[in-house]
């Protein structure tokens, strides 16, 4: 009977462990979900009330995938970032436009503000966010008109080398938590929900019914449509 009794208190004191224990996430492949906030109220002749609340972000492999949409469903930019061959591909649809940019090896990707001199200070601040423990980083613009912003980045999936081909490069971990331009849009990103699940490689895949277009052809028609 005590061998009973003992049996059955270490299996509960087991299964409450297990209950007590944060699941990580299980590989470097999954889905998050950012809610994007404007610091205007106001941007050209739009409110920040109809522009894009919402950016979607899946890996697999060594891909990345991030996804702005808009306006209704009429809007729709999407940038692929392959990490393993350092290159971005763009592509942007409006209402009946359809446009695409692959960029060079090691090319900035296209749309998105330039944060150029960026300089990093990484502190010992610790918070959760979509269930993931961040660490964050201050980001600083000396001489420049870019005020500074905080960084919030996880090191819980194993996604290598994630930012490789941004400008947060040198930001070690998955970014939950950031500022970035989109046109002349001052962004703030805040992730929502974080799913470990698998991606198909299809979603990676750019679309063939779109124009290629230049980098200055792509960038114009965004600064437009933002404007």
């Amino acid at each position: 009977m005590h061998k009973s009794r003992s049996r059955y208190l270490i299996l509960a004191v087991l299964v409450l462990l297990a209950a007590g224990c944060k699941k990580k996430p299980s590989g470097a492949e999954g889905k998050i979900r950012f809610r994007i906030t404007y610091e205007e109220g106001h941007l050209g002749g739009y409110s920040s009330a109809v522009l894009p609340r919402e950016m979607i972000m899946e890996f697999s492999n060594e891909m990345v995938k991030n996804t702005i949409e808009g306006g209704l469903g009429f809007f729709s930019l999407v940038n692929v970032s392959d990490l393993r061959n350092h290159q971005n591909t763009t592509w942007l649809k409006f209402i009946d436009k359809r446009y695409i940019f692959r960029g060079e090896k090691h090319e900035a990707p296209c749309c998105f503000g330039k944060l150029d001199g960026m300089q990093l200070a990484f502190t010992d601040s610790i918070k959760e966010i979509a269930g993931l423990e961040c660490r964050k980083a201050i980001a600083s613009f000396p001489g420049a008109e870019i005020p500074p912003f905080s960084i919030w980045y996880t090191d819980e999936i194993r996604l290598p080398n994630p930012n490789g081909n941004s400008p947060f490069r040198d930001i070690p971990g998955v970014m939950l938590e950031f500022n970035t331009r989109l046109g002349e849009a001052n962004m703030h990103m805040t992730a929502t929900g974080y799913v470990p699940l698998h991606i198909s490689q299809k979603q990676f895949q750019a679309p063939k019914n779109f124009r290629p277009v230049s980098r200055e052809e792509m960038d114009r028609i965004m600064n437009a449509l933002m404007n």
